[in-house]
């Protein structure tokens, strides 16, 4: 079986329960700390057996890591690990779960290797949005329901609003700019600072 590492809890004596994102399962398995723990680390695809016999729960046994190139580099490595953190708090009460995370993580990671780690991010978790049906594309205010004007103020889950509704945001974007994004699942039309608004926002959690 193969799956994404997206958590790693730990318990007692330094043993750990690692968080695996799989074709169909969230899953929730044991490591003893006698165990080396070099390939445990969160964004590690591996392939790996489940052993049922375990009194606790079942436990994570002959692990075989399947590497990227990019994984060397620190800033892609480091947007990587982010991305499945956030992943792993979104699924964290789940068990069975629909193969589109595992093959979104599939696609992002073989783009990590020579695309931009912040517009990978950005377009995926549109298409996060997308299929779990919480993408909004009505060019209106989320707050007081009335239409947007040039700029609008972006919060979580990419709801876009009047900045006289988010007194608090200092930034904004340009609000047909932001939808054209939305819209194709491609960041390509925005520019690097509106990447990075976009992604700060993101960050704050899917």
């Amino acid at each position: 079986m193969q799956g994404y590492i997206s958590g790693i809890v730990k318990l007692k004596n330094e043993d750990i329960v690692v968080k695996i994102i799989t074709k169909s399962k969230f899953l929730s398995l044991y490591r003893f700390y006698g165990i080396r723990h070099s390939i445990i680390n969160i964004g590690r695809k591996i392939d790996f057996e489940i052993d049922y016999s375990g009194i606790f729960m079942p436990r994570l046994r002959n692990i075989l890591q399947i590497g990227f190139e990019w994984e060397h580099k620190y800033d892609r490595l480091y947007f990587w690990q982010s991305f499945l953190k956030l992943i792993n708090k979104h699924l964290q009460d789940t068990n069975e779960i629909s193969s589109f995370y595992f093959d979104l993580l599939d696609e992002m990671s073989l783009k990590f290797q020579k695309q931009n780690p912040y517009r990978i991010l950005l377009d995926s978790y549109a298409k996060l949005l997308e299929f779990e049906g919480r993408k909004i594309l009505e060019i209106k205010c989320f707050v007081c329901n009335q239409n947007l004007g040039e700029n609008s103020v972006i919060v979580r889950s990419f709801l876009a609003a009047h900045k006289s509704c988010i007194p608090y945001s200092l930034e904004s974007i340009n609000t047909k700019t932001f939808f054209d994004f939305l819209k194709g699942n491609r960041s390509i039309c925005l520019n690097n600072a509106e990447v990075k608004y976009l992604l700060n926002i993101m960050l704050e959690g899917l």
